[in-house]
């Protein structure tokens, strides 16, 4: 639960605490890494709106995502998430809105309270810019890049392993290393993503230990409102074009099988815990940036209690999803993780608010990078199948990466 009226009441000659000015959702953001608190930004593509959370715990630990426990905050999950404890929770000890903020009613933590107050005070009032920062992983160690030569190799291996295993698609995925600009802030990073990517769901994440992470992800994973769930099957990426419309956009064979495969996973799981009544829309042609993508969404309605255990079910047995490990999963994790070389980290994890404003909305953590001193580390990956063909999928990763890159 969230108050309305904070405990510890702002000033009326102070600016307000909202997200109303970039001046405000950079103070927000600085005040936290100022007083080593965890952070989480992010844009709501249904309300086109940017929102916050503050964790006044600067220690968080792994943990498990329970639908049932109405605690709120954000969740930041690793691909590899083992036993599914691995999530970090950004509790809502503060949460802002464009308009408002509100404090949890747990006040576990005055000092650290106080202090992000005082900090965000003595910035909102200054009539110098900002200058914002961004916090490195404890533990940093080298991301692995992967040349052109090196990652149709890893695709050839996956289409080589297809054909003799018989299982139907692994996840591919590479890291590139970027210079960072001059003056690089990663709010203004993050505000010119929710622009340019208003269907996205954009994120700046910066946690004590942890690093930053900024994302502009075009795959929900689940919904979760009242008494609807919503989860999605995205696959297939292509160019957008500009100079027709989404409608007029024509796919091929592979495509149109690999998003085939993603949606009949979701299928085969709705029948394997026996839920039969649900909708479906698609498969159509959605934006994501510079590229477009066939989606296929499905909804249930149920009473809350009940979509919170089926949530739990989704998230805790499609994780990862198909979207971004493969078919079957296990086997296609087994090849990722001998494969690969090198640590995806968050990629292609999970994050977003949980029970807030009565929501949840969890996407899948792509189109994402993690800052380094003075470079940033960007993930893209590309489903990989029997038909597949090593450059091709070079080119849809070089694809993806140019919607954090344009902007960047």
């Amino acid at each position: 639960m969230l108050e309305s009226t904070p405990a510890l009441k702002i000033s009326p000659t102070d600016v307000p605490l909202n997200l109303k000015t970039e001046k405000n959702l950079n103070a927000v953001y600085q005040s936290a890494i100022d007083t080593g608190l965890p952070v989480a930004l992010w844009h709501h593509p249904r309300k086109n709106a940017r929102f916050a959370v503050v964790d006044f715990n600067p220690t968080i630990s792994p943990t498990r995502i329970d639908f049932t426990d109405h605690r709120a905050g954000f969740a930041f999950s690793p691909f590899v998430n083992t036993d599914h404890h691995g999530t970090l929770f950004i509790g809502a000890g503060l949460y802002v809105t464009p308009t408002d903020h509100r404090f949890s009613p747990a006040d576990d933590f005055p000092v650290a309270r106080a202090d992000f107050l005082a900090r965000y005070r003595q910035l909102a009032h200054s009539d110098a810019p900002i200058e914002t920062g961004w916090r490195l992983p404890a533990d940093y160690t080298v991301t692995a890049t992967a040349s052109k030569a090196e990652f149709c190799a890893l695709v050839a291996d996956a289409i080589e392993y297809i054909k003799e295993s018989g299982i139907k698609k692994i996840v591919a995925s590479r890291a590139t290393e970027t210079p960072l600009p001059p003056n690089f802030n990663p709010v203004k990073l993050f505000a010119a993503l929710s622009d340019r990517y208003p269907h996205a769901f954009v994120s700046l994440v910066s946690i004590p230990g942890v690093g930053t992470w900024i994302g502009a992800s075009p795959e929900l994973l689940l919904s979760l409102r009242q008494n609807s769930l919503r989860t999605v099957a995205l696959a297939g990426t292509q160019a957008r074009p500009v100079d027709k419309p989404l409608e007029a956009v024509r796919w091929g064979q592979k495509e149109i099988e690999e998003q085939a495969l993603v949606s009949d996973y979701i299928r085969d799981f709705f029948h394997d815990i026996g839920l039969r009544k649900f909708s479906t829309v698609g498969p159509r042609t959605v934006p994501a940036g510079n590229v477009v993508h066939l989606q296929t969404t499905f909804t249930v309605t149920d009473s809350p209690a009940n979509l919170h255990r089926l949530a739990n079910q989704i998230l805790h047995r499609l994780h990862p999803t198909s979207a971004v490990c493969g078919m079957p999963k296990n086997e296609a994790l087994s090849f990722i993780l001998e494969k690969e070389n090198y640590n995806r980290a968050f990629y292609s994890g999970f994050l977003g608010p949980v029970h807030i404003d009565g929501e949840s909305q969890l996407h899948v953590n792509l189109r994402c990078m993690q800052l380094k001193t003075r470079s940033a580390v960007l993930y893209i990956g590309a489903g990989i199948t029997a038909d597949s063909v090593p450059e091709a999928e070079w080119h849809e990763t070089v694809l993806k990466s140019k919607t954090l890159l344009s902007v960047l």
